[in-house]
């Protein structure tokens, strides 16, 4: 079971597939789809209305289609979070002052359920989602190491980059470490477990996981240092814009500017 969630853990992780398949939005320039995302990022939380929120998350979800990655895979990784937001938001039907949609309840205990209410969940919700979808759909379509060099260049700070880097790639080692440890623990078991010392032997492995991550990551800061590491990784090949590029970012910004049109000009906001 424990070989099953590693894998697992590390099928959902791993991202780089995606990013090497030759769709419309894995050629674009990392620095224009990174600072595409934050628009839409930015105008999802600006504008408060669903219709324009609606009109997003169709944008997120025909990129990731001519990206060639499958609606259905697209739909459960990005719906996992905006459906435990649903969650948290059940109660605002039941608080929010407004008009009336549905009363629930018996004899003096009556409950109402507004339209206000109803309006801000599905808002929250939708706002939500369309942020997660636009992130996510960043990460399946851009190599990790193109998006660190992307963070570098629009001057997020260092420590934090160099810190989101190291972790991501430790990830994966500590996967394969711990399949390794399941795999020579199980060779080495005969007879079933009880629960009591299987839950034992699960913490002596996370305590040896801990102590060998600790080490190799002192192994790897010698080594670092030892090569001329001074805070930054250069990199040999060059990011260029052109003009597939162009015409990208000038579509995400016509759609920004038409949502945020929907939202302030009243052009059938919902």
């Amino acid at each position: 079971m424990l070989k099953s969630f590693l894998k697992t853990f590390e099928e959902i992780t791993y991202n780089e597939r995606f990013s090497s398949i030759s769709g419309l939005v894995q050629r674009i320039d990392p620095r224009v789809k990174f600072f595409s995302s934050l628009a839409i990022i930015l105008v999802a939380i600006t504008v408060r209305a669903i219709s324009p929120l609606i009109v997003l998350l169709g944008v997120t979800f025909a990129l990731s289609f001519v990206s060639k990655i499958s609606l259905r895979y697209f739909a459960l990784r990005t719906a996992f979070i905006p459906a435990f937001v649903a969650i948290i938001a059940l109660p605002l039907p039941f608080i929010t002052p407004g008009t009336t949609m549905v009363t629930i309840g018996y004899n003096q205990y009556l409950v109402n359920i507004t339209m206000e209410g109803v309006y801000n969940a599905v808002q929250f919700t939708l706002r939500v989602w369309v942020c997660v979808s636009t992130s996510i759909l960043l990460v399946l379509t851009t190599k990790f190491s193109s998006l660190v060099r992307v963070m570098e260049k629009f001057k997020i700070p260092k420590v934090f980059v160099t810190m989101l880097s190291v972790t991501h790639r430790f990830i994966f080692l500590f996967i394969n470490e711990s399949y390794r440890m399941v795999l020579a623990r199980e060779a080495r078991t005969i007879n079933k477990e009880s629960p009591l010392k299987s839950m034992k032997s699960l913490a002596n492995m996370i305590s040896t996981l801990f102590i060998r991550g600790y080490e190799r990551g002192e192994r790897v800061y010698l080594a670092m240092m030892a090569r001329g590491y001074k805070g930054g990784v250069r990199s040999l090949s060059k990011m260029k814009i052109a003009r597939k590029d162009i015409i990208f970012g000038s579509f995400i910004i016509l759609v920004c500017i038409m949502v945020l049109s929907i939202e302030y000009l009243y052009l059938g906001v919902v």
